[in-house]
């Protein structure tokens, strides 16, 4: 039996920190239309199975849209089971609109062969004579300790244990979990404790172990993470199906798995599954003395790490550049805004004054730095900066 396990979708997110309205729009119609393209992924190579791992949605409620397009993705493919779990972004009546007024913990209205869980463990049987077991809760702050205590799974049984949350104490994680703000390309976070998990239910795998897990499939960190388990079992985060933000760089995808339910798990394999990748690079130009030298080194790493016109690019400009070199950040964002869907470039170079080199020079250039150097209400870390607009204004250029 093959399975996918995805997680964090994050349908519906906002998408508009720094993307312009239309891209916004276009970006969030991808994320939409990549489950019908997952689920018609799994109908053409035989998966049996979708587990969603919780924030299939972004907020408890949806778009009219949004929520019409999921289910219609679902009923269209009834070979499949979709074994849906909540996580802390989707907790709600993410689906209410769209089912009459339903709330997911309910049945009714769903398709059939949509499967939900709730606050207390549920288990689903699969496979032939029901050997595969599909257990799942979904967690709160409340639960979460007896979550761990009260599960209960059959030995005999290949078990499939779904769980949304942030790994804790003996079995930690470091990775960026869900932005609670839904904002787009944002830099770094790491988490590792309960206090940062973003509201979502916390998961001990010290607690989990000897429990006859065979597969933990957890969602919420939204970066590829697979290990032991214990003896038994292993534990995965698929990671999201595709980068949001530029915190969330690199390949994303899904787990696939093939069962066999007397032989236990037989393979289990991370599917590159996005659009588009995101990029966040950065360029050492030291020594360039223009534009184009900083743009040719720019190109030199797009093209070694492979990028294409369709994926999204942070870059950073780094290194040491003599105060007098020409350096036009806003041709450089130009060039980059035609190599990619969405580009953004910062500049962190530092600028180099050979100061003992003017410090006896008759020039007006000579005498400006002098001024500048010697006045003392002029910041030490700020000089170099009023050096170097200085020596623009005097060439006539128009300062940035």
């Amino acid at each position: 039996m093959r399975i996918i396990h995805c997680a964090d979708l994050h349908l519906d997110s906002g998408l508009q920190t720094h993307l312009s309205r239309e891209k916004a729009r276009i970006r969030r119609d991808e994320l939409l239309s990549n489950f019908g393209r997952l689920a018609d992924y799994a109908s053409e190579n035989g998966v049996e199975i979708v587990l969603i791992a919780g924030d299939l949605f972004d907020r408890d409620r949806v778009s009219a849209l949004t929520g019409n397009m999921v289910l219609s993705v679902i009923a269209a493919h009834p070979g499949i089971r979709f074994y849906y779990l909540r996580g802390n972004h989707d907790k709600g009546d993410c689906l209410g609109r769209q089912t009459g007024g339903q709330s997911p913990d309910s049945k009714a209205g769903f398709p059939e062969n949509l499967f939900l869980f709730g606050s207390r463990w549920k288990t689903y049987a699969e496979g032939k004579d029901g050997r595969i077991a599909i257990a799942g809760i979904e967690l709160t702050r409340e639960n979460s300790a007896a979550a761990h205590a009260s599960l209960r799974l059959d030995p005999e049984c290949f078990n499939i244990v779904m769980m949304h949350g942030q790994l804790y104490a003996g079995g930690g994680v470091s990775g960026h979990p869900d932005r609670p703000d839904g904002g787009l390309l944002q830099k770094g976070g790491s988490v590792g404790d309960p206090g940062n998990a973003g509201n979502a239910g916390t998961i001990s795998l010290r607690a989990l172990r000897g429990k006859e897990i065979d597969y933990l499939a957890l969602g919420h960190i939204h970066r590829w993470k697979k290990d032991r388990l214990d003896g038994r079992g292993i534990y995965c985060y698929p990671g999201c199906l595709e980068g949001r933000g530029f915190d969330e760089c690199g390949e994303h995808g899904f787990a696939l798995l093939e069962i066999d339910e007397w032989n236990r798990l037989r393979s289990h394999r991370f599917i590159p599954f996005a659009r588009r990748t995101l990029y966040d690079l950065e360029v050492d130009v030291s020594g360039c003395a223009t534009t184009a030298g900083m743009t040719e080194k720019i190109k030199e790493r797009i093209r070694r790490e492979g990028c294409s016109a369709q994926d999204m690019a942070d870059i950073t400009l780094l290194g040491e550049l003599d105060v007098e070199c020409e350096k036009d950040t806003g041709y450089i964002t130009s060039v980059l805004s035609g190599m990619f869907f969405f580009a953004r470039l910062r500049d962190r170079t530092k600028l180099r004054i050979d100061t003992e080199a003017y410090l006896h020079d008759k020039s007006l250039r000579g005498e400006y730095v002098r001024k500048v150097l010697g006045d003392m209400s002029v910041p030490e870390e700020e000089k170099t900066e009023v050096i170097r607009l200085g020596f623009m204004a005097m060439d006539g250029e128009e300062l940035q």
